[in-house]
């Protein structure tokens, strides 16, 4: 029983592990994380970022959320204005 809990520990570090350094290599003006909250109406993606864990919410256009769901990792493209992140593009990572 403890081996499991090990091998069980060890997956869940790794996959937080490669998740943070997804965020590093994205590149600049991106974020990468789990969509929490999703708003077409108004036009807001929210996520918790994967290097962070803080909450971010993104400015989008309804185009751009079409196909968007809770639990989906994504990859945001953003540009900072005042104090909003206007998504240029999100795109689900994984299958």
């Amino acid at each position: 029983m403890k081996t499991a809990w090990v091998a069980i520990i060890a997956v869940a570090l790794l996959l937080a592990a490669s998740a943070a350094s997804a965020c590093e290599k994205a590149g600049p003006n991106t974020h990468v994380g789990t969509v929490v909250s999703v708003d077409a109406s108004k036009g807001v993606l929210t996520i918790t970022d994967a290097e962070t864990r803080q909450k971010l919410s993104f400015v989008a256009n309804a185009e751009m959320l079409r196909g968007v769901a809770v639990r989906d990792q994504v990859a945001v493209l953003y540009a900072r204005e005042g104090d909003q992140l206007r998504a240029t593009s999100v795109r689900k990572l994984g299958g």
